[in-house]
Order: C-alpha cells, then sequence, then structure tokens
C-alpha cells in the first residue's frame, strides 16, 4: 500500500468496480484533512510480536480473525477455534480505513487460508446524515476494501461478518442493517467472499439479547462470545471442507 492509497483494481476478481481510494487524509473513519489515527500502534505492535507472520506459514490450517474490539478483547478465541489455525488480529476500535492501513502488517503477510473480517459502527459514528446515507458511505469504502484484500490475497477466503447489533448503541442498528443489505449484494458475485449475518444473535427485530454482553451493551461477554463462535464454526467448517475437496 502506497500512502494509504488503494489501486484500482482489475476485474479477476470481481473488483472491477473498485476505483482509486486515497485514505492519507481520513482520521479513524471519515475526517478529512486530518491524518490516519495512529492510536492503536502500540496494540498492531503486540500483534506483531505475539503472531511472527513466518511461523504461520508452516501451520496446517491457517485463519485469521481481523476486526475491531469485539475480536479484540475475545480473548479465548485461539482456544475456542483451536482447529482452524485461529489467530486474533483485532486491535482497538479499528475501522474499514484502519484495517486497510494494517493490512500490510496484520493481514497480507500471514496470507491465511481464511480471513474472518467484521467491522461495524466504528465506521459511521462520525457519519452525519441519516441511516441511508450513512449506509451508502460505508459501503462504498467496504467494496473497495473487500477489492484490496482479494487482490493482495489470492488464495484467500474471506467471511465477512454482518455488523454486531448492540443495545448499547441502538441508534447505529438501522445503518448496521442496511449495511448487511449491501455486504449481501457485494458478496453475491465474488465466490471467495462469504458473507456471515450475526444480526440475529444479539436483535430479534424488537428486543435486543442484554444477557450476551458486558455493561457497555457493545461488547460481548463470555456467553456472547461462545455463541458467536458456533455461528463462525459452522462456517469455518464448511469452507475448509471445500478447500479440502
Amino acid at each position: 500500500m502506497d500512502n494509504g492509497s488503494i489501486a484500482r483494481m482489475d476485474t479477476q476478481n470481481g473488483a472491477g468496480i473498485y476505483e482509486g481510494l486515497d485514505l492519507s487524509s481520513w482520521k479513524n473513519g471519515w475526517e478529512p484533512g486530518a491524518p490516519v489515527f495512529t492510536g492503536y500502534e502500540g496494540e498492531v505492535e503486540a500483534i506483531e510480536r505475539k503472531y511472527p507472520a513466518k511461523d504461520f506459514a508452516d501451520m496446517p490450517l491457517r485463519t485469521v480473525f481481523y476486526g475491531a474490539s469485539n475480536f479484540r478483547k475475545w480473548k479465548n478465541m485461539d482456544a475456542d477455534l483451536k482447529e482452524f489455525g485461529v489467530q486474533n488480529h483485532g486491535f482497538g476500535g479499528a475501522t474499514d480505513v484502519l484495517l486497510v492501513h494494517y493490512a500490510d502488517r496484520l493481514l497480507f503477510p500471514y496470507a491465511p487460508d481464511v480471513a474472518v473480517i467484521q467491522s461495524g459502527s466504528n465506521d459511521y459514528a462520525g457519519l452525519k446524515g441519516k441511516p441511508a446515507r450513512q449506509a451508502a458511505a460505508s459501503l462504498e469504502l467496504k467494496r473497495r476494501m473487500y477489492g484490496y484484500f482479494l487482490e493482495n490475497l489470492p488464495d484467500t477466503r474471506f467471511v465477512l461478518l454482518s455488523p454486531l447489533l448492540m443495545p448499547g448503541a441502538p441508534y447505529f442498528t438501522e445503518t448496521s442493517l442496511l449495511v448487511s443489505e449491501g455486504m449481501v449484494d457485494i458478496c453475491r458475485d465474488i465466490p471467495r467472499l462469504c458473507f456471515t449475518d450475526v444480526a440475529g444473535l444479539t436483535y430479534n427485530g424488537g428486543e435486543y439479547r442484554t444477557e450476551l454482553f458486558v455493561s457497555d451493551g457493545i461488547h460481548l461477554n463470555r456467553n456472547g462470545q461462545l455463541a458467536l463462535k458456533d455461528i463462525v464454526e459452522e462456517v469455518l467448517h464448511g469452507i475448509f471442507e471445500d478447500i479440502r475437496s
């Protein structure tokens, strides 16, 4: 990645719609004129120390979880999903901008068989306008991000988790649902992208499952993590069976 820019993709991976996007002026999401936020540099360095990329290459199965704080706080992830060779590369309050910014350190060098990606409200927390406008802006970036990842990891399958619906941030629920709908469209014609809807895990259309969250209503508690594990585990089993066939 050169100065945080995403080059135009070719159409081989279904990425022809991804025009160039300069991220160098976006701060932690959506603030034109500010530098890319670097407040999570310490966490990124800690991930690099914990998981040397050179050691990952020899693992029989290789899965990287790449996202924000609900991944970062899942301390037992490696053990919970051990059979898939999981590494937890979640950091801070990551946005799609930051996932792109750090991909050449936390994603590309590892060349995983599968990358599980999740982002959500961090991306539109600073966006103005109604949910439809917020969702459109978020999806615009996701298209480019997925294209960038596809181009740089030509052998990797991607599990794209829908945004988590959180009782501590109900004002983002409508936006998150619209983003999920758009993600389905993005994934429809790109075989290496697997959309996985986790909205029903924490929201039934009328009530939030508060028992799956810690007191802030934003982060999953241990029961919530295990419930998410069950969903992702089933998806990973299917993908690795397909890879082996």
